[in-house]
C-alpha cells in the first residue's frame, strides 16, 4: 500500500535526522521531482530512509531491506524504545509492480531484532574498511538497542493487547487466525475469501465493482458492513452499510467509528480496520468480548477493497456469530 502521506509520522534520512513525513516538505528538503512515486516510498527505497508511524498502541515502521541506512535505523530503534509500543507493524516497500510487505509483531523486542537483521544485512558496504565494527559510534549504537530489548518486553507486557478496559469489567480476547485456516464453522467467510481472492488481478487489490457487493450481500444475510475508509483518520471511517443480524444493535449506518458508543468494541475495530486499511491483507479472527455485562463471541473476517487497486477505499466486514470455548474471558 502507499498511502502513507495520508498517516501522521516522521521519516529518518541517512544522517540519522527526523524529518516530518510530509510528501510536499519531504520533496522540497530533497530538491527531488519523482513524478508520480510516492515521495515517502521513494525515500525508503532509494535512499535508505525508515518512516515511523504510530497506531494507537502500535508503531508503524517502514523500511527497504536492501537499502536502509544504518544511521536512519539506529535513529528509528531510538524512537522506537522511546515511545513503548505495545505491537510493531513492520513494513517492506514491494518493488515496481510488487505491493509491500507487512508483519505484525505482539512482542516489540522481536520486531526490533528483524529491523535489525535487516540492518545488518544490507549495511556491509558502508563498513567495507573496517570489518570489525564501523566506527566506535557506530558500534556502541548497535549495542544499545540490545540492552533496551529486555526493558520494552517488560513494558509491553504491562497491559493487555486491547489495552486499559473502558469499563470495570469489561474484557476482550482477539485471536489472529492464517487466512487458510478458517474454520468449517465459518465455510460461509471461506467462500467469500475465494470470492475476493478470484477478484484480484495480480498485485492489484479488488474494487467494490470486481467484488460482487449482490453476492456477498446474499450470503452474508444481514451479517456483513461495509465500510468507508477513505479518511486518513480510523476514526473517521463511516459504515456505508450496517448489517443488522448481529448482537450489538443498532442501525449504526452511515456513523463513524469514532462516533459509535465507546468501549473495548469501538477501539478494537478502529485499531483493527486500520491495520487492514494500511497493510492491504484481509485479517481473519476469534473474538470474545465482555462489554457492560453482555458477552460477544464471533469470527470475523476484514476484506480490503480499493479502487485504484492500491489504496484501500472500503473494508468488508464479514461477522459469524458463534460460541467460541477457545477463548474465554
Amino acid at each position: 500500500m502507499k498511502n502513507q502521506a495520508a498517516i501522521a509520522g516522521v521519516i529518518f534520512d541517512d544522517t540519522g535526522e527526523v524529518l516530518p513525513a510530509h510528501p510536499v516538505d519531504l520533496a522540497c528538503r530533497l530538491a527531488q521531482v519523482v513524478g508520480d512515486t510516492d515521495i515517502i516510498d521513494y525515500a525508503i527505497e532509494k535512499l535508505g530512509f525508515v518512516y515511523v508511524a504510530p497506531i494507537r498502541d502500535a508503531l508503524l515502521v517502514k523500511f527497504q531491506s536492501s537499502t536502509v541506512h544504518h544511521l536512519a535505523a539506529f535513529a528509528a530503534f531510538y524512537e522506537i524504545v522511546g515511545q513503548h509500543p505495545k505491537r510493531l507493524i513492520l513494513g517492506c516497500v514491494g518493488e515496481a509492480g510488487n505491493s509491500d510487505q507487512y508483519e505484525i509483531f505482539n512482542s516489540p523486542s522481536e520486531g526490533l531484532k528483524r529491523l535489525e537483521a535487516a540492518l545488518y544485512t544490507s549495511q556491509a558496504p558502508d563498513c567495507a574498511e573496517e570489518r570489525t565494527g564501523c566506527s566506535a559510534v557506530s558500534s556502541g549504537l548497535r549495542r544499545r538497542p540490545r540492552q533496551q530489548f529486555a526493558k520494552m518486553e517488560q513494558v509491553s507486557g504491562l497491559s493487555g493487547p486491547n489495552g486499559p478496559a473502558a469499563k470495570a469489567g469489561d474484557r476482550s480476547k482477539r485471536l489472529s487466525r492464517p487466512l487458510d485456516s478458517i474454520s468449517s464453522e465459518d465455510q460461509w467467510l471461506s467462500h467469500l475469501l475465494r470470492n475476493w481472492r478470484n477478484a484480484r488481478f495480480g498485485w492489484r487489490l479488488p474494487s467494490s465493482e470486481s467484488f460482487d457487493p449482490l453476492q456477498l450481500l446474499n450470503i452474508a444475510r444481514g451479517r456483513a458492513h461495509i465500510v468507508d475508509t477513505s479518511r486518513s483518520n480510523p476514526e473517521g471511517y463511516r459504515f456505508r452499510l450496517w448489517g443488522t443480524v448481529n448482537s450489538y444493535g443498532g442501525d449504526h449506518q452511515n456513523k463513524t467509528l469514532g462516533e459509535m458508543p465507546a468501549g473495548l468494541m469501538r477501539d478494537n475495530a478502529i485499531e483493527d480496520y486500520w491495520e487492514v486499511v494500511t497493510t492491504g491483507v484481509p485479517a481473519y479472527r476469534l473474538i470474545a468480548r465482555v462489554e457492560r455485562d453482555v458477552s460477544y463471541s464471533y469470527a470475523r473476517l476484514l476484506l480490503p477493497l480499493a479502487a485504484d487497486g492500491r489504496r484501500v477505499d472500503q473494508v468488508v466486514a464479514l461477522i459469524n456469530e458463534r460460541p467460541l470455548p477457545e477463548l474465554e474471558v
